[in-house]
């Protein structure tokens, strides 16, 4: 079936932050990414941002999403990251 409109979102930038997490000060790599609506393949409406971080130090991975939370303080570590995109 072929589908002619729809949502997406498309990462924008990737940012490295240093973060605290359980005690210790470790590397946090933060995409952000930005939501579109879509026509025909072409993004026409954007709908925001949205936020993934990744902590090699301790393997999470944590994604800003319907079906998926992001611990408070994380969301504001990116929000915070994702204003200078």
């Amino acid at each position: 079936m072929f589908f002619i409109f729809g949502f997406n979102k498309k990462p924008v930038e990737k940012i490295n932050r240093q973060i605290r997490r359980n005690g210790f000060d470790v590397n946090a790599v933060i995409t952000v990414y930005k939501k579109y609506f879509e026509l025909f393949f072409i993004p026409l409406i954007p709908l925001g941002k949205a936020y993934s971080i990744y902590i090699p130090h301790t393997d999470e991975y944590f994604e800003q999403g319907a079906f998926s939370k992001m611990p408070p303080e994380l969301l504001e570590v990116c929000r915070e990251a994702g204003r200078t995109v």
